[in-house]
């Protein structure tokens, strides 16, 4: 087989089509093109071909993870089920070809890993530090959602033990009480009655205990009569 033209491509610049005797054959990162140093009437092997092709694949796949996480730490089964969801899987028809997209988010993870781009410890530790620190809830739900994202158990029971005391200032009354504090100006208008009942709600879906919303609820109701 003769590579017989290399065309940039219209919409994608940092990109060309390779032409293999006289016909589309694929298109790769110019990157990849320049360090192969493909050239019009070069012989080139399947071998060669199939190369090109996972290397590029994994080349996209890093490129779409590394954007996905520039918005915010990810777990690795976030970034996972992003390049599942939105690399193209379900579209792909042969089980050969799943099998080497599988094969090729695998070296995805492995690279993103080297680069220190995927730490599920670290992540677990910047989400919980988030939750206290912007969104208190119950650590109960927070290790829920880590689970959610795949963090295994002893990363987050280590992550949340070692960040329970969050300064040495929060404990689970500390954090329903500066979760409830937020909510104070939507509930003001409310008579005590209806403040009880919505401050409850709104705790219990934060995750917190009976005995916690109940302790909270009576110290806020009491100074809103004071």
């Amino acid at each position: 087989m003769k590579i017989t033209n290399i065309e940039p491509q219209k919409k994608k610049s940092d990109r060309v089509n390779i032409f293999i005797d006289g016909q589309f054959a694929f298109g790769i990162s110019m990157a990849l093109r320049f360090e192969n140093k493909l050239e019009v009437g070069q012989g080139i092997s399947e071998s060669k071909v199939k190369e090109l092709i996972e290397k590029d694949q994994i080349e996209r796949l890093v490129n779409k993870a590394l954007r996905f996480l520039s918005y915010r730490p990810r777990s690795e089964k976030e970034i996972r089920e992003h390049l599942l969801r939105k690399g193209g899987l379900v579209d792909i028809k042969s089980e050969e070809e799943k099998a080497q997209y599988n094969q090729s988010i695998e070296e995805v993870i492995k690279q993103l890993k080297k680069l220190d781009q995927i730490d599920d410890a670290a992540f677990a530790k910047w989400w919980v530090e988030q939750r206290l620190r912007f969104k208190p809830q119950a650590l109960g739900l927070i290790k829920r959602e880590l689970l959610v994202k795949g963090v295994d158990k002893d990363t987050i029971e280590e992550t949340t033990h070692l960040r329970q005391g969050f300064g040495g200032q929060a404990n689970e009354e500390d954090l329903a009480m500066r979760a409830a504090s937020k909510k104070l100006v939507s509930y003001k208008k409310l008579e005590p009655k209806d403040f009880r009942i919505k401050m409850g709600q709104f705790l219990a879906r934060k995750g917190f205990s009976w005995e916690i919303i109940k302790k909270t609820v009576d110290s806020l109701a009491g100074k809103r009569v004071e």
